[in-house]
């Protein structure tokens, strides 16, 4: 992929990234651009690196080469409170492992982030109530980590992340416990962050299922764009 001219509408912008393990490379030379109003999917074989660039557009780790942009602004590295700064504000992240706190209640994780930010209480408790409701964990609230399935981890992992309404999310691999059912009201919760202006980004090694994504990705070190067919069940999540 050729290096191209950001847009305005740029949320995150990958440029000639390089990052390795060792003496070997697991990404070479990316090129990625993810705009407002997008859902992108990275799709590839397990460990094959995906976590690894979804964690760089996360802000979560540096490139080895390269250069990452988040509003159109170069992250600098070397200012790593300010790179906290930029990733508690602008970025919802979902980890593969859900890194919930065990001795807080669903609750009391989702509700985390916005106490950071200085969101206030009462828009803080309607925006938890929201997402119990949104992802069916009303009856989960008082629970904690350990006495929940993978599934409803999950759930409460990726309400975590949308709380604090991020201009950007990035989920690795988000669907990989949860039923069919589950996935179509992430995915309708995903789109609807699309279509008001703000970006997403999924990992996954389901080569099949489109999940509405205006953009897909295959990773194999480089990053290879994917035209995959649009199906009755993808076009479901591009309706208003």
């Amino acid at each position: 992929m050729g290096w191209v001219a950001m847009s305005m509408s740029s949320v995150i912008a990958l440029r000639d990234v390089w990052k390795r393990y060792g003496a070997e490379y697991v990404l070479e030379g990316i090129d990625l651009e993810v705009k407002r109003g997008s859902v992108v999917c990275i799709r590839g074989r397990s460990g094959i690196g995906k976590t690894t660039l979804v964690k760089i557009a996360a802000l979560l780790i540096p490139p080895d080469r390269g250069e990452v942009y988040l509003n159109n602004v170069r992250v600098e590295y070397r200012k790593r409170s300010r790179v906290s700064e930029l990733r508690l504000r602008y970025i919802g992240y979902v980890p593969q492992t859900f890194d919930l706190i065990e001795s807080l209640t669903v609750r009391e994780n989702i509700e985390l982030p916005m106490i950071f930010l200085g969101i206030p209480k009462s828009e803080r408790v309607k925006r938890v109530e929201a997402l119990l409701k949104a992802l069916e964990l009303e009856d989960l609230g008082d629970r904690f980590p350990r006495e929940l399935s993978g599934g409803q981890q999950q759930r409460v992992a990726i309400a975590r992340a949308l709380a604090k309404d991020p201009l950007l999310i990035v989920a690795d691999e988000p669907f990989s416990n949860l039923d069919d059912y589950s996935v179509e009201r992430v995915l309708q919760l995903f789109h609807s962050m699309a279509r008001s202006g703000k970006a997403v980004i999924i990992t996954t090694t389901d080569m099949y299922e489109d999940y509405g994504c205006s953009e897909n990705y295959l990773l194999n070190r480089k990053l290879y764009p994917l035209n995959l067919t649009e199906s009755t069940h993808a076009q479901r999540y591009y309706t208003p």
